[in-house]
């Protein structure tokens, strides 16, 4: 895809990394080869692509790369937890990324929205045959996801802030999209952990 760009253009100004894979899973509930997808997908597909583009960029001493993270990146989401690891070390990735390209100004950034209303739940992995112990919550834990993504934002304002990013000539680190994106990590923050915890399990419906 990389050399296909580059036979119709000599250079490569910004790279969007915005594929992304979910579930819908309690940890322990979710195979092991469930995990791995969700992973590949979500950290080492940006890795993989970010360094496909990164000889071009350093040659050229320019570039910026737009690394799609979440507020799952930033707190931990009942019943999306290997989705909330890999945007988590997305975020890790992405903040050394920036720390080591910035000698050769290239520009990293992470765009991290809350929920909106995209497809991503209707292609979420589920479990076929999980733990009984899970079963009174499984159901529950999967309309939640549902209803907070349909419930969600219109995602052209996701996609408008990448542009905003794009466009910047001193793009930020970090730009968080939404209201949940923008009050629950402020919530986790403030409150005492207890508090913050009970909170994050009444808005998944779970006692």
């Amino acid at each position: 895809c990389i050399q296909t760009v580059l036979t119709r253009s000599d250079t490569i100004d910004v790279l969007v990394n915005n594929a992304g894979q979910t579930h819908a899973s309690l940890v322990e509930d979710t195979p092991i080869e469930t995990a791995l997808r969700v992973f590949d997908t979500n950290f080492w597909g940006v890795v993989r692509v970010t360094n496909a583009v990164l000889p071009t960029m350093r040659q050229q001493r320019s570039g910026l790369i737009i690394n799609v993270s979440s507020l799952a990146g930033l707190v931990g989401v009942p019943g999306q937890g290997f989705y909330a690891a890999s945007k988590h070390a997305l975020e890790g990735y992405t903040e050394t990324l920036q720390t080591e390209l910035q000698q050769f100004d290239i520009r990293v950034s992470l765009v991290e929205p809350g929920f909106f209303r995209t497809h991503l739940h209707h292609s979420m992995l589920r479990v076929s045959r999980g733990i009984p112990d899970y079963d009174s919550i499984r159901s529950t834990i999967e309309s939640a996801i549902s209803e907070a993504i349909s419930g969600g934002g219109d995602p052209r304002d996701v996609a408008q802030k990448i542009v905003v990013v794009a466009r910047s000539r001193q793009p930020k680190l970090r730009y968080r999209v939404g209201s949940d994106a923008t009050w629950v990590p402020r919530w986790k923050t403030w409150l005492p952990e207890g508090w913050f915890m009970a909170g994050m399990r009444r808005r998944f419906h779970l006692k």
